[in-house]
């Protein structure tokens, strides 16, 4: 039997007229699927752009795209900066010399998680690396302009010469002391 429903249903799928729906479930005997194959054999109706697969039922509404947000954009930039950094700290290097030999060179990015994880023993190794006339600097691709190793062997000699200042000092005084119990 054939319903205005499915008249509806056959002419909302395919696009053709009410009367050529009408006659095509005719033909069919009220099936839907056998009613588009038979409009499509006779040329009303172009084939599906899904490999020919319709469905009787109702299809759902498609959910419209959300809008990025910007927290979307800010977080993707954010990772793309933190790999940019993680690239950078990887090709570059933090390197221990004395005499203008390399003692140790390590990734920047190990060195500044060292310095991050162990501060309050790396950092006094330095400094007494320094009186021991260690040096550092920073080598690789992007510390060719030497103006942060400029920058680190300004700080190194102030070091030394901070030193040798206690050093002298602390000579005085022990000779002070030495006048004083003589």
């Amino acid at each position: 039997m054939i319903t205005l429903e499915h008249v509806e249903k056959l002419k909302a799928v395919t696009g053709v007229t009410y009367n050529e729906a009408k006659e095509a479930l005719d033909h069919t005997r009220g099936d839907i699927l056998e009613a588009v194959l038979h409009l499509e054999r006779q040329g009303k109706v172009n084939k599906p752009a899904n490999d020919g697969f319709v469905s009787s039922k109702e299809a759902e509404p498609k959910k419209e795209e959300q809008p990025k947000h910007k927290e979307d954009d800010s977080l993707k930039k954010f990772f793309d900066w933190l790999k940019h950094l993680l690239h950078l700290g990887n090709t570059n290097d933090f390197a221990v010399y004395k005499e203008d030999r390399d003692s140790i060179s390590i990734p920047l990015t190990i060195f500044i998680i060292m310095l991050l994880f162990a501060f309050w023993v790396v950092f006094p190794l330095m400094i007494v690396g320094l009186f021991f006339n260690y040096r550092y600097r920073f080598a690789g691709p992007n510390f060719s302009d030497n103006k942060v190793n400029r920058t680190v062997d300004t700080i190194s000699n102030a070091t030394l010469r901070t030193g040798e200042v206690v050093k002298d000092a602390v000579n005085n005084i022990s000779e002070d002391f030495k006048k004083d119990e003589q």
